[in-house]
């Protein structure tokens, strides 16, 4: 028999929609979509930008109201009660999980007993009478108000495309993605090792990096986004410290995005030039555009001349699923094709991917999975596609008459 203090907090999150936890909390709640998911941005201050990009999904039609954060490098997971902390706090539990005074803390917020202090975030009330925010956008470089930001549109001809001039942590990084040893396709393209020494400090934070450039649709410069060619072993040094030191230690990023660079509302290759490209517009009518992870995915298929876009990510957000879709509809009839990772990241954002642009009536293929061709393609990136697996087992599977 349970005592009678006994409180069911499965039942309450159950019985809490999640307007009446933010209400609960004092939290002026903004979220986008309605049905059993709504975005709203992360409220666990995750790394990068993610203001405005309603980097959460939580599904309502959940009894727990569970969630996960898409942001890149966040990934973030959890039920209304982490949510209820995420509200209450701006940041995740101690060790990522809630457990003594802050499930105490949670718990009686939800129970109704006592009333919780508004935090400074809880404070600021929107004005009733506020006009409607400006929707998010991205200024050319060439426009930017920041005169180091305009000292940035001729980066490109700093960067290093020799493998042997580079330092060695990118040179190592560069040998391991041979797209990135062709120096015609790094020319084309503007990607490079920024140079680790001498005078010039445009973009001196990302020295040492691998460099790629974001362009608009009309081919206007908006940003550069480096790769940390250390990445992977900063990551295995930062997974291999004790649980305890780890919660205090930032963990470390993949990639630099410069502050104030919304990526999500952006795609890699984006720009229209490439529809000029012999072949492109046949594939595109054909395949619709195809959506990519990163980076070296959509410079490899542009080797092979297959026209790519990346999310620079493997999580999809509204806005490129809204650029998407226009596009299938004035280049391919409403088709798109999926190449994401054939491993379970990319598997798991290839199935949101899906079911998002699904919802918006377009015709959806996936050229891979680590299960489909009998898993030959398991565990393979489109960057390590070669022709022959093109023209044999995923062109076939994309192409439509």
């Amino acid at each position: 028999m349970k005592p009678s203090s006994y409180i069911d907090v499965d039942s309450l999150q159950a019985q809490t929609s999640l307007a009446d936890a933010a209400a609960r909390c004092g939290f002026p709640l903004d979220i986008h979509g309605n049905g059993q998911e709504v975005r709203l941005d992360c409220l666990f201050g995750c790394p990068g930008d993610h203001a405005g990009k309603r980097d959460i999904a939580v599904n309502t039609g959940n009894p727990q109201k569970v969630f996960c954060c898409h942001a890149y490098g966040c990934q973030f997971r959890g039920n209304l009660l982490t949510l209820m902390h995420g509200m209450l706090t701006g940041a995740k539990p101690t060790g990522d999980k809630l457990t003594g005074g802050e499930f105490s803390r949670v718990r009686k917020v939800l129970t109704g007993t006592p009333e919780p202090q508004p935090t400074p975030q809880s404070k600021v009330q929107p004005a009733p009478t506020a006009p409607e925010p400006a929707p998010l956008r991205n200024v050319p470089l060439a426009d930017s108000d920041n005169p180091k930001a305009r000292d940035l549109i001729h980066l490109h001809e700093r960067l290093i495309v020799d493998v042997a001039q580079m330092p060695p942590a990118a040179a190592s990084y560069v040998r391991r993605h041979p797209c990135l040893t062709s120096l015609e396709l790094l020319r084309k393209w503007s990607v490079g090792v920024l140079p680790t020494g001498g005078d010039d400090k445009r973009g001196w934070s990302l020295r040492g990096h691998v460099v790629y450039p974001i362009h608009s649709e009309d081919g206007k410069l908006l940003a550069w986004i480096a790769r940390d060619p250390s990445f992977e072993e900063k990551e295995r040094a930062f997974l291999a410290l004790p649980p305890d030191q780890r919660s205090r230690e930032k963990p470390p990023h993949k990639h630099k995005v410069p502050a104030g660079f919304h990526r999500g509302l952006e795609l890699f290759g984006q720009q229209a030039s490439r529809l000029h490209e012999p072949g492109y517009r046949e594939i595109l009518a054909h395949c619709g555009p195809i959506i990519v992870e990163g980076f070296n995915d959509v410079l490899a298929l542009d080797q092979l001349g297959i026209p790519a876009v990346a999310i620079m990510s493997n999580k999809i957000t509204v806005e490129q699923a809204d650029k998407i879709e226009r596009w299938s509809h004035q280049l391919a009839q409403g088709r798109v094709s999926l190449l994401y990772d054939a491993d379970g990241p990319g598997d798991e954002g290839a199935q949101e991917t899906l079911w998002l642009l699904t919802q918006r009536n377009l015709e959806v293929r996936l050229g891979w999975s680590r299960s489909l061709n009998n898993g030959t393609f398991a565990e393979i990136q489109p960057e390590h596609l070669i022709t022959e697996q093109w023209e044999q087992s995923i062109r076939p599977r994309l192409w439509r008459r």
